[in-house]
């Protein structure tokens, strides 16, 4: 039997990023406890931003056992 924590280490999640104007931003993937977003969560390194902060998401229709999210970013930095 797998345990609940164990499963979610096991998790992939594919975030597919755009800006609060629709714009697309990119996409990341996250694994294990990371891979669901959360609200205020902040990431880094961007092509187009330096830094960006989720502001909203909603889970798509999963992949091959992949979670996928449609994640609404705010620009706190953008690329320099």
């Amino acid at each position: 039997m797998v345990s609940e924590q164990d499963r979610k280490a096991g998790e992939t999640g594919a975030w597919f990023l755009y800006s609060e104007q629709s714009e697309p931003f990119g996409q990341v993937y996250r694994s294990g406890a990371d891979s669901m977003p959360r609200i205020g969560e902040r990431l880094t390194g961007g092509a187009k931003w330096d830094e960006v902060e989720v502001v909203a998401f909603r889970e798509l229709a999963s992949t091959c056992a992949v979670r996928r999210f449609q994640v609404i970013v705010r620009v706190i930095r953008p690329k320099s």
